[in-house]
């Protein structure tokens, strides 16, 4: 009689079952080196123990900690249904981001996903250049009325231009002169919410600890600055196409609802937040990675002047930007805005590269150790814009580089934020030199997105 077959799952037998290496012991009393220095204490984990590494931090609580193509892929995209966004993740988030697209999940994540899409469609991409480009040109005019060789924090005016730029486009208001406030909010929110993920003990939020007070007074000043424009706008409606009259407008095919006032709260401080903060830090590296590699800043330049010659940098022309667009790539390789993805969470039983990873396991993909892996950059160490020429992106590992996510989750405004970048970079390398001022100390501030610590102090000269 012919056996029975036995379904395949995707693990192994139980005694065949091995976990990923790593420390055998409970690392609760670790946490501290591994809040204030993550990079490198998990750079040493990870040559220590390889590309998948296993964190017990305590019972019933394991990291994972993915540095391979392999794991990335598997997580992100072939199996990316056996894995979800974890409560350790949501749950702090979503203190700042309410159910916004980066914290919900399921049926509610889909709903919301497929409301936003049209709002980040090419044809509004081509509406939203010249919004961008004007508020460049308007942070040029200013640096051409400063005296040559003033000293100024590029991060931070690359973090009040990226929020004058997210604000105009999704709701025609420039908040940028509220940047201090608003930049201030977002950031005391957001280090909050990494410090609930790294502490699995903290007092709950309503408990008033200087922390739990600090955090509510900046969540409430976000409320604020974004609800009276929501409530504006429903007030006195306008036939701006900005990204909120999308939203309001935005209907769900199956019942015709469209967004609550709540939920379009959630989803503006969403996009508010992933459309400055992490932009504005790319460009920060980046001016200082051009400033200690003065060749490329120099061949960057003589790109801008054989395919625009002078004039703006057009819808049009951006895509003949190639050199320009590499060393923005290769600067998010080297310096990326955050250490990794959101964490997930294992739904069920599963393996990768051969090892067993039980349910509820939280995994992270860290994109920070992935674009420096030895098997997959030559040097990965040095700034080299020419490894995303096509022939060398062609012959690697489709997750060695990933920076926008992958699978159904990729951040929905990735054209966007390329887009933004490209104008900023080439704009501003056309009118001025950017120099680093020497001697600074550089220095990676680990909380949230790995923003330069004390800023990238540099002088502005116009070019002649």
């Amino acid at each position: 009689m012919a056996k029975a077959q036995v379904p395949s799952t995707p693990v192994t037998k139980k005694r065949e079952r091995n976990l990923p290496p790593g420390p055998q012991r409970y690392l609760l009393f670790q946490l501290p080196e591994l809040q204030h220095q993550p990079i490198e204490y998990l750079d040493r984990m990870w040559r220590e123990y390889g590309d998948l590494v296993r964190l017990p931090i305590m019972p019933g609580l394991t990291f994972l900690i993915a540095a391979h193509p392999e794991g990335a892929e598997h997580i992100l995209s072939t199996h990316q249904e056996r894995y979800g966004k974890p409560d350790l993740f949501l749950k702090p988030m979503g203190l700042v981001q309410g159910q916004g697209l980066f914290t919900s999940e399921g049926e509610f994540w889909l709903k919301q996903r497929r409301l936003m899409q049209p709002a980040f469609h090419q044809k509004q991409l081509v509406r939203l250049h010249a919004v961008m480009l004007s508020c460049v040109q308007s942070l040029l005019h200013e640096w051409e009325k400063k005296p040559e060789g003033e000293v100024i924090d590029i991060a931070a005016e690359m973090t009040r231009l990226t929020l004058k730029i997210v604000s105009s486009a999704l709701f025609s208001v420039d908040i940028s002169g509220e940047s201090d406030k608003l930049g201030q909010a977002f950031r005391t929110a957001l280090e909050y919410v990494y410090y609930r993920m790294n502490t699995p003990l903290a007092l709950p939020v309503w408990i008033p600890t200087p922390k739990n007070l600090q955090f509510r007074q900046a969540k409430q000043t976000l409320d604020r600055i974004v609800l009276e424009i929501i409530q504006s706008r429903r007030q006195n409606p306008t036939d701006t196409c900005d990204l909120l009259s999308m939203l309001l407008a935005a209907r769900d095919e199956d019942t015709g609802e469209g967004m609550s006032t709540h939920q379009l709260q959630d989803e503006v401080i969403t996009l508010i937040n992933a459309g400055h903060e992490t932009t504005a830090t790319s460009l920060a590296w980046t001016w200082y990675l051009l400033g200690t590699h003065p060749d490329i800043m120099a061949k960057m330049q003589d790109e801008l002047q054989t395919v625009l010659n002078g004039d703006i940098p057009t819808f049009e022309k951006l895509p003949q930007l190639q050199y320009t667009r590499r060393v923005f790539d290769e600067s998010l390789r080297l310096c990326p805005p955050g250490l990794g993805l959101a964490p997930r969470i294992a739904l069920e039983d599963d393996e990768i590269q051969g090892y067993f990873i039980p349910k509820g396991t939280i995994v992270n993909i860290t994109q920070y150790f992935i674009s420096r892996h030895p098997e997959f950059w030559e040097n990965p160490e040095q700034f080299d814009p020419d490894r995303f020429l096509p022939e060398k992106v062609n012959q690697r590992a489709k997750f060695a580089y990933f920076p926008f996510g992958a699978g159904s989750h990729i951040c929905i405004g990735k054209s966007f934020a390329v887009m933004e970048s490209t104008i900023i970079l080439a704009a501003i390398a056309q009118r001025f030199h950017i120099e680093l001022v020497p001697n600074q100390p550089i220095e990676i501030d680990p909380r949230f997105t790995l923003r330069p610590k004390y800023g990238i102090k540099v002088t502005v000269n116009k070019r002649h």
